[in-house]
């Protein structure tokens, strides 16, 4: 990267963008690149036709291997913009920064389209420390990108890109300003008929720090599906690998699946997957690897008319599946090896619309690596019960119930008998409030005894829930969304425990007018799991997590499209909060922010008279774990 120091090449950047700017504005068509329509033809006779290409210049099939005209557009921008830290540092940035793009075609636009384009930046930069001493220094950069289609409208179409730019071109950056260089392939396949798929996606990404530091990515993906007359085959493979040069973090992740369905008729179907992942974490002196290899089975089958166990009254489902799971964890010195295995047959039988009877048996056998394996299995029948919904004046009820008997064999748990006892019922109720409202509510109560031997352990458990959701549709202007969920289970043995749940979403879409509209979602939800206890709803024991669990996130758009009913000149509000922020870029996405932003405010003032645009913009963001407030204006002229 070059970067000019002197006012001097500042100077020369400016004037080379003016000089591009005012003379060509006034000729420029009305294209952008890569348009496949020609500008608006002149007037009058028709420009005499162009003579025919030497020989040499036409390859098979009446292909001319020549350039249409190259078709051009660019702009020119000024950027003032300022940044606060929470330390109270600061930096002022004057940039200038000019942007030209170019398309053409090799003989028709849907043979090859070729694209390129450069851009030059000039800035100057002023840093202001807590002693109130100042720097100032000037920066510069040069950015290029270039795209070569081949066959784009084709059953193959291939693609290939590249892409070097600076972060303070877009003007969101928070602090960190960096440049991007980025390459990218892709090839896609399918046949004239049928539904089969292939495609190859090739892509890398590095991420340099203005001041220090670079974060690379590389991502590969393979998708292929094949179909045929009763089954079908898909695969899919991604592998991605992030590394940063400053830390010398390294994450690298590998997936391979295989999945293939067959059902030959209606009532049958196989479904059958292989997985592989793998994921590997490199820091400074350590390096931990964890593999985990999976092959499962599952198969569906209902009796038909004329087939064996068919009965008309007493419709019978038969199910059953295997699966083989390996995994490997540990670091360079030592490696820790687990597999399982575990098979299952099951069948669902109704004996009337309100009765059903099941039955379902298992075997198991896991190795943890440390020399010993334990055989299980298990046996269980159960008998459920479920009314039709009754009618109770405006409300439903539904009650319901199931019995079952078990018995366990090996395993952790060692030899079990179990007998359970299960009961609920729940009211519910949907009322219209106008003719685009409506209320929907219910309440469900459940209660259940697993008595457990030898010992005689009886645990009980006691479950509430209660939803409430709100729904509306303003005549095509408005749509909103609420709803509520709460749920309380509590479990009574040698040790009580309980366990809590609270959910609240709120998503609401308003067209307030012609010009001014808005959108907001929220997500709220807490858990809280009190103690370890044996759940006697599902036999299985909850995983103490200790104290509540909160995650929320919300967004808020508004956006006016005639701000005091000026033509053209908008205003738009973009709010953002999340408990949940990933290292997006570790995980293998490649359109992934160096940063990470948990909350950001942004108020946005946009105005345009032809090709000419100007922004102001206010933004306070907490960008990893740190407050940044920043003052952007921009003046951007198109050509």
């Amino acid at each position: 990267m070059q970067r000019p120091r002197s006012f001097r090449a500042r100077r020369l950047c400016l004037s080379a963008g003016m000089a591009v700017l005012l003379p060509q504005a006034a000729h420029a068509a009305a294209f952008l690149p890569g348009h496949t329509a020609e500008a608006d033809p002149p007037t009058g006779e028709a420009a005499p036709a162009p003579p025919p290409p030497p020989n040499g210049n036409v390859g098979g099939n009446g292909i001319r291997w020549e350039l249409a005209p190259w078709r051009s557009e660019g702009s020119i921008t000024f950027d003032l913009r300022h940044l606060r830290l929470e330390d109270g540092r600061s930096t002022s940035q004057g940039l200038v920064f000019s942007d030209v793009d170019f398309a053409s075609h090799v003989w028709q636009p849907w043979f090859i389209r070729l694209r390129a384009g450069f851009g030059v930046l000039a800035g100057l930069d002023t840093s202001r420390e807590n002693d109130g001493s100042s720097r100032t220094q000037d920066s510069g950069g040069l950015s290029g990108r270039f795209a070569v289609s081949v066959f784009p409208a084709s059953r193959f179409p291939f693609e290939l890109r590249g892409d070097v730019s600076d972060s303070r071109t877009r003007g969101d950056t928070l602090g960190n300003d960096y440049r991007t260089t980025r390459l990218s392939l892709s090839q896609a396949y399918r046949p004239e008929t049928g539904n089969d798929n292939y495609h190859l996606n090739v892509d890398h990404s590095r991420l340099e720090s203005l001041t220090g530091g670079t974060d690379t990515l590389t991502a590969f993906t393979v998708l292929a599906l094949r179909q045929f007359e009763d089954q079908s085959v898909e695969m899919n493979a991604t592998w991605s690998e992030n590394e940063r040069l400053e830390s010398g973090d390294r994450n690298t992740l590998a997936a391979l699946t295989a999945r293939h369905s067959f059902h030959p008729q209606s009532r049958l179907r196989v479904e059958s997957m292989a997985t592989w992942n793998e994921a590997s974490v490199e820091r400074i002196g350590s390096s931990v690897t964890s593999a985990v290899r999976q092959v499962s089975s599952f198969a569906n089958w209902s009796p038909g008319s004329g087939d064996p166990l068919y009965v008309a009254d007493a419709p019978l489902t038969i199910a059953g599946s295997a699966r083989f799971v390996t995994a490997d964890n540990g670091d360079a010195a030592s490696t820790t090896r687990a597999s399982a295995f575990n098979a299952t047959l099951g069948a669902n039988q109704d004996l009337s619309r309100s009765w059903r009877l099941s039955a379902s048996g298992s075997v198991g056998r896991f190795d943890g690596g440390t020399g010993s394996a334990s055989t299980s299995g298990s046996a269980n029948l159960a008998l459920s019960w479920s009314s039709m919904p009754v009618m109770l004046g405006d409300w439903r009820w539904a009650p319901s119930g199931a019995g079952s008997l078990g018995v366990s064999r090996g395993g952790a748990g060692g030899n079990r008998h179990t007998e359970g006892l299960q009961l609920s019922h729940s009211v519910s109720r949907d009322v219209l409030l106008g003719d685009a409202q409506a209320l929907s509510f219910s309440v469900a109560q459940s209660a259940a005894a697993l008595m457990e031997s030898p010992g005689r352990q009886t645990t009980r458990s006691v479950a509430h829930t209660a939803s409430l959701f709100w729904q509306a549709n303003g005549d095509g202007r408005s749509q909103s969304f609420a709803g509520l969920s709460a749920s309380d289970a509590r479990n009574y043995a040698e040790e009580d425990g309980r366990f809590q749940l609270l959910n609240l979403q709120w998503s609401q879409r308003e067209q307030f007018s012609r010009y001014f509209s808005g959108a907001a979602n929220v997500t709220l939800q807490a858990t809280r799991n009190d103690a370890t206890q044996v759940d006697a709803f599902t036999g299985e024991r909850r995983v103490q997590r200790g104290g509540w669990q909160r995650f929320y996130n919300a967004s808020v758009n508004l956006e006016s499209q005639r701000v005091f009913g000026v033509p053209r000149l908008r205003y738009t509000l973009l709010a953002t909060a999340s408990s949940q922020q990933l290292e997006q870029r570790a995980f293998g996405d490649i359109e992934a922010p160096r940063e990470r932003i948990s909350k950001s405010i942004e108020n946005r003032l946009d105005y345009s008279i032809g090709r000419l645009e100007a922004r102001l913009s206010a933004r306070a963001a907490q960008v990893d774990d740190r407050t940044v407030v920043a003052l952007l204006a921009r003046l951007q002229r198109r050509f």
